[in-house]
């Protein structure tokens, strides 16, 4: 089972990710990232590796602060918060 499948079956990512730098994080989602990257066009590539990888940041440590994943309902009410439009 990869570090990937783990972070969907786990509670408390610290303990997978204990020690490691992000750096060591992002490297483990790389293989992902590059399987990914095959169905875009070249040249869009660079760009769409960066903002996977500050996603990914942005989740792990959100979800390392918080301690555990998000429930149904506070996913829900996070993801239509984020979508709202600025007004």
């Amino acid at each position: 089972m990869s570090v990937v499948d783990k972070i969907y079956c786990t509670k408390n990512l610290e303990n997978i990710y204990d020690n490691k730098n992000w750096e060591e994080i992002l490297n483990d989602f790389q293989m992902k990232i590059n399987f990914n990257l095959q169905k875009v066009p070249v040249n869009d590539r660079d760009d769409l590796e960066q903002e996977i990888k500050l996603k990914i940041i942005e989740k792990v440590n959100n979800l390392m602060e918080k301690n555990n994943t998000p429930g149904f309902w506070e996913f829900i009410t996070e993801k239509d918060r984020d979508s709202s439009p600025i007004n």
